[in-house]
């Protein structure tokens, strides 16, 4: 009862605190099931219909593929393309949050081509509308499209992620051609399409885009500082065989190091099929390899949060602030993460 004799106390943290890097890694997915109606989508969700299109979080894959799996059983529906792309993800046992922004497919090209714009645009809105923002963003099927391609480019420029793109080509060198376009560090290129055994006991051909996604998301949570690793030289579960064959010779030249000198990332055939490649298209070769550009992009964010506090505060208690980050910076240095 000191204070009430004109005594007052303070309680004052006077170390640095730690600072928390982000761990965990939400994968946004742009999608649609032919036949689904937002009122279905949204009924399913157990909300009323609304004018914007669905977006939803799931805490895990599975959850994401049981919703998927309900949606076109009670809706008779035929397209499985959704469901396979979670079913790609859950192969390689990640345990990641899964968002998906739902759009309505429809006859005209045009229309489904807007539609999946639109249903990108709905990430701004991701935090706000699920509590979770995703780190990186795919749209299989779609992203081939030089538009929806360019609108993934610009998000994920924006929101500071990774985006994944599909190349839609006949050979190596269509493929390297169309790398024309791309100068941005935010973009992983992939060529060419996977063939799995889909849940219907079918052999099908699918985007590549959801594996990689996944095996990014496990490297991350692989180890504490796992987004500083490489998903390249990985074996992919689930995998039997791809489109277009790649030779891979080592130590020879062939069309997976030349896809890879190219900055795009493939399949290849050795010990199990492995994911092969992981670079950006920035010009700046710093900055071309993956692993560089989301440790940079963890550490800035973890920094920044930090330095939040510091914010209209007394210039003593910069000083800690200031401890905390060099504290940060010491133990990514320690883990190797940092030289």
């Amino acid at each position: 009862m000191a204070a009430n004799f004109g005594v007052n106390v303070t309680i004052t943290n006077g170390a640095a605190s730690p600072i928390k890097i982000q761990s965990d890694t939400p994968i946004g997915i742009a999608g649609s099931i032919k036949g689904a109606t937002k009122e279905a989508i949204y009924n399913l969700a157990g909300y009323k219909d609304t004018t914007e299109n669905p977006i939803f979080a799931f805490s895990n894959v599975l959850k994401a593929k049981e919703f998927v799996s309900t949606l076109i059983k009670e809706q008779n529906l035929q397209d499985y393309r959704l469901y396979d792309t979670l079913d790609c993800i859950s192969l390689q046992n990640v345990s990641c949050v899964i968002i998906i922004s739902f759009f309505i497919e429809e006859r005209e090209s045009e229309n489904n081509i807007a539609g999946c714009i639109e249903a990108l645009e709905m990430f701004r809105k991701s935090r706000h509308k699920t509590g979770f923002s995703p780190d990186l963003i795919i749209a299989p099927y779609y992203s081939s499209e030089a538009g929806i391609k360019e609108k993934i480019q610009s998000l994920c420029e924006g929101l500071k992620i990774t985006g994944i793109v599909d190349l839609y080509a006949q050979n190596v060198g269509e493929a390297i051609n169309l790398m024309e376009s791309f100068s941005t560090k935010r973009l992983i290129a992939t060529f060419p399409q996977a063939q799995i055994l889909n849940s219907r006991g079918e052999y099908s051909f699918v985007p590549q885009s959801p594996f990689i996604a996944a095996m990014i998301a496990y490297a991350d949570g692989e180890v504490e500082y796992g987004f500083s690793n490489s998903y390249s030289n990985r074996v992919v579960n689930g995998i039997t065989g791809v489109e277009h064959f790649i030779d891979f010779v080592m130590g020879e030249d062939c069309d997976a190091d030349r896809l890879r000198s190219n900055q795009i990332s493939t399949i290849i055939l050795y010990e199990g099929y492995r994911t092969w490649g992981g670079d950006t298209s920035d010009e700046d070769t710093i900055w071309q390899d993956l692993a560089r550009v989301r440790t940079f992009d963890r550490v800035a964010l973890a920094g920044q949060k930090a330095s939040f506090k510091a914010i209209d505060k007394k210039a003593s208690e910069l000083y800690f602030i200031k401890l905390s980050v060099e504290e940060m910076l010491r133990n990514l240095k320690g883990a190797k993460v940092l030289v």
